[in-house]
């Protein structure tokens, strides 16, 4: 099966404690990274409250493995980096 993309986006928290952040859960898979984030981007246009998207890949109900993290930085610039999922595995 070919892999698929995911987003998910979620709120800043209010406090470190908090971890009930997630505001956005697309139900839609996208066939690439490239799709997923220019999907992200829009997402972010759209609602003010979104502080992080993650984009991760594999199946919905599957354990999620993350490959992309997009945030606003405190100018409000998107910034976009690599998962620590994403680095080589030493095994």
């Amino acid at each position: 099966m070919k892999t698929k993309y995911f987003i998910e986006g979620h709120k800043a928290k209010t406090d470190y404690s908090y971890e009930d952040t997630l505001i956005l859960d697309d139900e839609n898979s996208y066939p690439s990274e490239e799709d997923a984030i220019k999907k992200a981007k829009e997402y972010f246009e759209k609602d003010g409250n979104l502080q992080l998207i993650v984009i991760y890949e594999g199946f919905k109900m599957s354990p999620k493995h993350g490959t992309k993290f997009l945030f606003k930085d405190k100018e409000g610039n998107l910034e976009i980096v690599d998962s620590w999922w994403k680095q080589d595995s030493c095994y």
